[in-house]
């Protein structure tokens, strides 16, 4: 009897000296802050506010001529010409559908080179938040500057947590 018990004792007294395993380790980071850092947002930014100008010159170059189409056609009414004034009027018309199209147009296709540039950025930071994490071996990041459904943080607190934002900023800047 005591030849069958001595295996379980051991294993039970291995057991009381081995170590604890560690707490599993938790950072944060701040990817506000991240994405402010990352070298393509200033880019992107320049480039998208550079386009998002162009379309206000367009806008109101178009805008302007517009005007001016239509102060010709009364001028035109005015003086009795009224084949021209017919013809003004048609222009003023064009003008007016391409500056229905130059809004929606542009607006959506400034809205989706956006998109694709903040994904694409996103997308980059969360390659390095991933090899970081290779290297360091954490059970979970959280993004601290992310806010909740109601506008709440959704990391209230977070202590032990290693705060790896100025990591993944140096990483990222490389």
């Amino acid at each position: 009897m005591l030849s069958r018990l001595l295996p379980i004792l051991l294993l039970l007294a291995a057991g009381a000296h081995a170590e604890t395993p560690a707490a599993p380790r938790l950072a944060t980071v701040d990817l506000t802050a991240v994405f402010e850092a990352h070298p393509r947002t200033a880019t992107e930014t320049a480039t998208l506010t550079a386009a998002r100008n162009a379309a206000r010159e367009d806008f109101r170059a178009k805008s302007k001529a517009l005007k001016d189409t239509l102060q010709r056609h009364q001028e035109l009414l005015r003086a009795g010409d009224k084949s021209e004034a017919a013809a003004s009027l048609e222009k003023a018309n064009e003008i007016e559908r391409s500056i229905a199209e130059l809004g929606t147009t542009n607006q959506k296709n400034l809205e989706e080179r956006f998109r694709q540039a903040k994904e694409g950025i996103m997308d980059d930071i969360a390659r390095v938040i991933r090899e970081f994490n290779a290297e360091k071996g954490y059970a979970l990041v959280l993004d601290k500057s992310a806010a909740s459904a109601n506008g709440l943080p959704q990391v209230i607190d977070a202590p032990g947590a290693d705060d790896i934002t100025a990591g993944i900023i140096a990483r990222v800047k490389q």
